[in-house]
């Protein structure tokens, strides 16, 4: 699955980075900030020997995530902060991106 730096939603463009730093401090996997149209998502964390990368595929459930929090959002869902929908919509996302021939 090929993650994008960034993309378009109803006009406006949402711009994805990875932040380890970010999402070490913050105590996250990743984030979609509304007012700046950001996904912010961690490719690392932080261990007792340093910086370790993350799996892939938790790279990638995390961006879908993120982008299920943004598509909620965008189409007016007063839900979008409910992490058992998004967490259920990513899961099927993802799925689906990673499954499909």
């Amino acid at each position: 699955m090929i993650i994008p730096s960034s993309f378009n939603m109803l006009g406006q463009t949402i711009v994805v980075k990875y932040d380890n730093k970010y999402c070490a401090e913050n105590e996250c996997f990743g984030r979609f900030i509304s007012y700046d149209n950001i996904i912010i998502i961690a490719s690392k964390y932080k261990g007792e020997k340093g910086w370790r990368k993350y799996k892939q595929s938790i790279v990638e459930s995390t961006f879908c995530h993120e982008l299920a929090h943004c598509i909620l959002y965008h189409s007016g869902n007063p839900d979008w902060m409910n992490e058992q929908l998004v967490e259920s919509i990513a899961g099927l996302l993802h799925q689906y991106l990673t499954t499909n021939k």
